[in-house]
């Protein structure tokens, strides 16, 4: 059978540096707001945000090094001239990118892109060809979704799964290419593919839980963009899959993602009241500290998220365990759980233990699996039950 030639692929490109997180040392929001934007559309993970105190342990000290600082000069504070020695070093692997007023990247959105194209190795992709291969990839069955494990902090047991979708990307050359959903997603939504995709991801977690039944029995979450939840049929096709899958609409939730702000709280509200009326779980997920999502909080939703990075701050960062401790409150105050994500070992354990929350998912419970492996999980998990040291990952 023909093939078409190998250059129809384009150009092939340097894979994206994965080696490393990416730290903010930024005092304005706005400036951190257009970073973290910048991040998303390019399909990179969020920068974490840091004091100079925290970046500079992270500059110096015995980790893995970051692959990127993005920072403002901040002269004014005491620890300033040290940090900038080390930031600027030009034999570091970490890349600085200077933000601000006067300095080499002004606060524009396309030239900040660019530049941030640059710093992670995500080169400019095609949306049209991209999509059109994620819509065959749709259809051929390269889109698969693995399960990372979510369990109750209070007595260790398990109280869930989120289905993480993965696409296995042929290549033209070596194959294919496992891609995670910052890699494509983004663009997904970009191209009008959104609900497809979504659709898509149901399906085979409706398929998956019913193929698993009656060895393990847990709800799962999938994640869902605000343009899908905000659609009226949505509701209609998730009772469908439920029904066909002889799954209680409690044990196929949603999980609001943060790729698109909300601006009008009121049509979201008939939406997420549609959804837990029906039975079905609706988590906001990813609340961090870099983005202000509290309208959300008087919603009625299930429960909320903390962002892994979020969470991973918390052992050296006071404005961190603060902001869990008011996000914890606020949240039981209304009558919502809160689920911390990221978790990779005893110390991030005790810490959201100790700040009030509810359930705990990452490394140190367990990692995104197949299906399939998941009665093994559930096994291996119940015979331990025991949190080891920070996990590698």
């Amino acid at each position: 059978m023909p093939t078409e030639p190998a250059q129809a692929e384009g150009p092939r490109l340097p894979p994206p540096r994965e080696e490393g997180e990416i730290l903010a040392v930024l005092r304005s929001p706005h400036l951190l707001a257009m970073a973290q934007d910048g991040l998303r559309s390019i399909g990179a993970p969020p920068a974490r945000p840091m004091t100079i105190a925290e970046a500079m342990a992270r500059l110096v000290g015995p980790h893995r090094p970051p692959l990127g600082l993005l920072c403002e000069p901040q002269p004014d504070a005491p620890a300033w001239s040290s940090f900038q020695a080390a930031a600027q070093d030009p034999f570091s692997p970490t890349q600085l990118l200077l933000l601000g007023q006067g300095q080499p990247i002004p606060p524009d959105p396309a030239a900040l892109v660019i530049a941030l194209r640059a710093l992670t190795g995500r080169h400019e992709g095609n949306d049209a060809r991209d999509a059109a291969a994620l819509r065959r990839g749709l259809e051929e069955g390269e889109v698969a979704l693995r399960y990372q494990p979510i369990v109750r902090i209070a007595d260790r047991a398990p109280a869930g799964l989120e289905g993480l979708v993965r696409w296995l990307r042929p290549d033209g050359h070596q194959g294919t290419t496992p891609l995670g959903p910052d890699a494509f997603v983004p663009m997904a939504e970009r191209s009008g593919l959104g609900p497809a995709l979504t659709r898509a991801v149901a399906q085979m977690a409706a398929a998956d839980m019913a193929a698993l039944r009656p060895g393990l029995s847990l709800p799962v979450c999938i994640n869902m963009p605000l343009q899908v939840v905000l659609r009226r049929d949505t509701l209609t096709w998730l009772r469908q899959l439920a029904r066909a899958a002889r799954l209680r609409p409690a044990f196929l939730g949603v999980e609001l993602t943060e790729t698109t702000p909300v601006r009008d709280p009121a049509p979201l509200l008939r939406a997420v009241t549609r959804l837990r009326e029906a039975g079905h779980a609706v988590w906001i997920d990813d609340m961090s500290l870099e983005e202000n999502r509290d309208l959300l909080l008087g919603l009625p939703f299930t429960g909320l998220k903390l962002d892994r990075f979020l969470v991973g701050a918390m052992p050296g960062s006071r404005r961190a365990r603060a902001e869990v401790e008011r996000l914890v409150a606020a949240a039981h105050a209304r009558g919502m759980l809160v689920t911390a994500e990221g978790v990779t070992g005893a110390r991030l354990w005790r810490a959201v233990a100790m700040a009030g929350v509810d359930r705990a998912q990452g490394f140190a419970v367990g990692r995104p699996l197949p299906a399939q492996a998941l009665p093994a999980w559930l096994q291996a998990w119940r015979a331990e039950r025991r949190i080891a040291p920070e996990a590698v990952g």
